[in-house]
C-alpha cells in the first residue's frame, strides 16, 4: 500500500532539498549525509520487503524506510500544511513535499547500497507474501518455541505484524501458545497468512473494512469471537499483546 502510494505520488520528481527534523528517526547515517544524498535526486522506483520500503535514487543508492507502528509517508500538494509529527521532510522542485510523519518514532530512515545488501546485513527473512508454502514449511517445521513469537521474528519471515499474526492464527484455528505444529497445521496457517495479508492489501489496512468474520474488528478488551461468541482471551505472548478465542483456538 505504501509502496503503491509512493509510486503514484513521488516518483520521478526532482528533490530540491531534504530536511531531517528529528535525528532520532535516523539509522546509521548522519543527518547531513542523508540530506546531501537526497538533494538533486529522483525516486526511480519503490520496492517493499516486509515492513521495509526502499526508494531507488540510483543503482547503488537507495533510501531505506521502516514505517514502524505509527509512521506514514504523506505527499503534500504545494501549500498543504505539514503534519505535526514530521521527522523527515523532502521538498521537490515542483513545490510539492513528502513528509515522513511518525508520532511515536518507532520507524527509521537510512541509506542502503541495495535492498538485497540491506536485507542481508540486517538478517531479515523472506517477505511473507513472496514466500511459497514449501519455503514456509521449511522455515517453520521442527521449531519448538511458541508459534506466535516465531511469526513475528523478522529474521524468519518479514512483514507479518502483531495484528495480522493474531488474525492468521485465528483464521487457522491455532492457539498462539501452541508449540511444534505439524505439516498439516503449518500448511493451513500458511494459507491463512496469505489470505489475511491479501485482504489487508485490498482494504488498504482499514480495519473497519475487514470482514466481520475476522478477529480484528473484535480485537479489544471485552471483545467476543465472531464464530462462537466466546469472550476473547487477552495475554502477553512473547512480549506482545495477543488476542485469541479460547474455544476454537485451543492449545494442543
Amino acid at each position: 500500500m505504501a509502496r503503491r502510494y509512493l509510486e503514484v505520488t513521488a516518483r520521478h520528481q526532482t528533490i530540491r532539498a531534504a530536511e531531517v527534523k528529528d535525528e532520532r528517526i535516523l539509522a546509521k547515517v548522519p543527518a547531513k549525509d542523508l540530506e546531501e544524498a537526497l538533494a538533486g535526486k529522483q525516486f526511480h522506483c519503490a520496492l517493499r520487503h516486509g515492513k521495509r520500503l526502499f526508494l531507488k535514487l540510483h543503482d547503488s543508492l537507495w533510501l531505506a524506510l521502516h514505517l514502524g507502528l505509527t509512521g506514514s509517508m504523506i505527499y503534500l500538494e504545494s501549500g498543504a500544511k505539514e503534519p505535526s509529527h514530521t521527522r523527515l521532510l523532502i521538498s521537490f522542485e515542483n513545490g510539492h513535499r513528502l513528509a515522513f510523519d511518525d508520532p511515536r518514532i518507532f520507524g527509521e530512515v537510512g541509506l542502503a547500497k541495495s535492498p538485497e545488501a540491506f536485507l542481508v546485513e540486517r538478517k531479515i527473512g523472506p517477505d511473507a507474501l513472496q514466500l511459497d508454502r514449501e519455503g514456509f514449511l521449511e522455515i517453520m517445521s521442527g521449531r519448538k518455541g511458541l508459534i506466535k513469537p516465531a511469526l513475528l521474528n523478522q529474521s524468519l519471515i518479514a512483514g507479518l505484524g502483531n495484528l495480522y499474526a493474531d488474525e492468521a492464527l485465528f483464521q487457522a484455528s491455532i492457539c498462539p501458545k501452541t508449540r511444534g505444529l505439524n505439516s498439516v497445521q503449518l500448511a493451513v496457517l500458511f494459507s491463512s497468512i496469505q489470505e489475511v495479508l491479501r485482504t489487508a492489501l485490498s482494504t488498504h489496512a482499514d480495519l473497519e473494512k475487514l470482514p466481520d468474520s475476522y478477529l480484528l474488528p473484535h480485537r479489544h478488551p471485552g471483545g467476543t469471537c465472531p464464530r462462537d461468541g466466546a469472550l476473547l482471551c487477552r495475554e502477553k505472548i512473547g512480549g506482545r499483546t495477543s488476542y485469541f478465542c479460547p474455544e476454537h483456538q485451543k492449545k494442543v
